[in-house]
């Protein structure tokens, strides 16, 4: 006779307002969510017509900027995805001096192709 033990839930287990995804496909749209959220803040700044920023910091010291890296820099990026973007921008800038909002742009076009890809089932 064996004995059938019930498996617990993820449910139980985690803290409480944490959501659990399944799947691969659902795992990549929200990495590609994210990294379009991410490109939406500092979307309005890119180019000769771009606008100026209004950022707070953590010290509450405000600043008004088009530059992106110092828009990037004050973020506080949680999402894995999103930081990988923050990081290749942070080093767009170190290598080259500029373009961190081209990066962010490029990074967030390329995902959002992706997603239109994997819903056409390719």
């Amino acid at each position: 006779m064996a004995f059938s033990i019930p498996k617990a839930s993820y449910n139980s287990m985690m803290k409480e307002g944490t959501r659990n995804f399944q799947g691969l496909e659902e795992a990549v749209y929200r990495n590609i969510e994210a990294c379009k959220r991410l490109a939406s803040i500092p979307r309005s700044s890119y180019g000769p017509n771009g606008m100026q920023k209004i950022v707070l910091n953590h010290l509450e010291k405000l600043f008004v900027t088009k530059d992106a890296a110092t828009i990037v820099k004050e973020l506080e990026v949680e999402h894995p995805a999103a930081k990988i973007i923050v990081m290749a921008a942070k080093m767009a800038e170190q290598e080259v001096g500029d373009g961190t909002n081209f990066v962010i742009q490029f990074a967030s076009s390329l995902m959002s192709g992706a997603g239109d890809l994997l819903n056409f089932g390719v």
